[in-house]
Formats: C-alpha cells, structure tokens, sequence
C-alpha cells in the first residue's frame, strides 16, 4: 500500500526518502511490505497529500478566473503554501489542477 500512497503523493522512493528523512532502502522495505510504516510516516504522507489536494484546487481555482494557459498543460507547477511542497509533489498538484480546471470547462 505504501507504494501506491507515494505514488498519489507523486513521488519517486528517492524522494520519498529525502521528504520522510529515511534512507532509500527503508523506503524500498515498506514498499515491499517487508517492514511496517510507521504511523507517523502515514501521517506525514497524509498530510502532504492534503497539501496537495490544496494546491491543485487553488490552481484550478485560479485557471477557472483567468482561463487555461495551453502553452502550461506540459509544465504545470501549483502550490500555494508558505512550506513548498517537493517538486514533484508540486507537478503532481499541477496536474490534478489543470485536469480539474479542463474538467470545470467542458461542462
């Protein structure tokens, strides 16, 4: 399940083990279901995926005011958080913003 949480959070295991501050091999462990993740690593996750969630609905939220910039659909970045999220994470919410934002318009 691990893998899959990280996944959502879109990040890779090597950045899950610099934003968990773990080593990469703990973090292929839990993917592997070989050890159990820790509560506080769950919390963590779930809290960045709150994040997240935040940012792409503050960027889609944006894009619904001042329309859909085509030239961004490859190169989206969204957060709105004094705490930036991982680059990654920031994409992920990039994504999720403009799929929603895309959404909101065909309807």
């Amino acid at each position: 399940m691990f893998k899959f949480a990280i996944a959502a959070c879109g990040l890779s295991q090597s950045e899950a083990a610099a934003y968990l501050d773990v080593s990469i091999d703990t973090v292929k462990s839990w993917c592997s279901d070989r050890r159990p993740v820790p509560k506080g690593v769950w919390e963590m996750l779930a809290d960045l995926f709150q994040r997240i969630q935040d940012a792409a609905d503050f960027a889609a939220d944006h894009m619904a005011e001042n329309g859909i910039d085509p030239s961004a659909y490859s190169n989206l970045d969204a957060d709105n958080g004094q705490d930036p999220l991982p680059d990654s994470a920031a994409r992920m919410a990039g994504a999720m913003a403009l799929l929603m934002a895309i959404g909101d318009n065909a309807e």
